[in-house]
């Protein structure tokens, strides 16, 4: 499909706008609201190649690298994360792209369904939990490498841990930059993207960070908690759209 549809280009545009003030809000939700859109139009490697370069600019800016590591509570996971991506990458080829559109519906769904039920996880053990957050890296990691939401799983866990909220979404912003930096090329190289997604990616930044400025605001205008459960439930619709559009 071309991307000089205007039509088509507007939805882009507002979907990245829209997902870069949700993401200044709560700290996450660019890709995970923007994808799903994008792709109702766009193949979905497409789709995940346009936001690129949005997702590393707008994640370094949240890891506050200049502060430092604040802690190597995750750098297990985070290891499992990058080799279950490296095997991911490697099917990605090999699967219909219906079938990737639907890993993303499906983890899309899950993400708004575990925030909206909510879920506690302080209770695990140290020494449990790094067994568990080994095997949820890995696995994501495959799943991310294939359709690049590696996200969903692991955020289910960190938002029910019990991370401080500056910390949490340090390291959020370090999950998502670990995997883009690893994903994209990759795809890049198997040729799932070329130079005009990442210029069209490039142009796509402007939203993005704009966005984020804007919700960065709205952060003292309305409740978060309101304002998060307006997200999921939308997320939750779009996520169930795409899942049906693609059986």
């Amino acid at each position: 499909m071309n991307y000089l549809d205007f039509n088509i280009l507007i939805i882009i545009f507002l979907s990245v706008f829209i997902g870069g003030i949700i993401k200044g809000t709560v700290g996450i939700g660019l890709s995970l609201f923007s994808v799903p859109i994008i792709t109702f139009f766009l193949p979905p490697t497409t789709s995940m190649i346009l936001l690129c370069v949005p997702v590393l600019i707008t994640n370094i800016i949240q890891m506050k690298i200049y502060q430092g590591i604040s802690s190597f509570r995750f750098l297990p996971m985070f290891i499992a994360l990058i080799i279950g991506i490296l095997i991911g990458c490697n099917l990605v080829l090999k699967v219909k792209l219906s079938i990737i559109s639907q890993i993303i519906a499906i983890s899309v769904i899950f993400a708004a369904i575990v925030n909206l039920i909510g879920t506690n996880l302080k209770f695990v053990q140290s020494n449990l939990e790094r067994i568990l957050t080994i095997f949820l890296g890995f696995f994501s990691g495959i799943i991310g490498g294939i359709s690049n939401m590696y996200s969903p799983y692991i955020l289910a866990y960190l938002i029910s841990s019990d991370l401080e909220k500056k910390s949490l979404i340090r390291t959020i912003a370090t999950l998502y930059f670990l995997g883009s930096i690893l994903i994209f090329p990759i795809w890049i190289y198997n040729g799932l993207g070329n130079i005009n997604d990442l210029v069209w990616s490039c142009l796509l930044l402007i939203p993005a960070i704009f966005g984020q400025k804007i919700g960065e605001r709205v952060q003292d205008k309305i409740s978060n908690e309101t304002f998060k459960k307006i997200i999921l439930y939308t997320l939750l619709i779009i996520g169930i759209s795409l899942f049906i559009k693609n059986l």
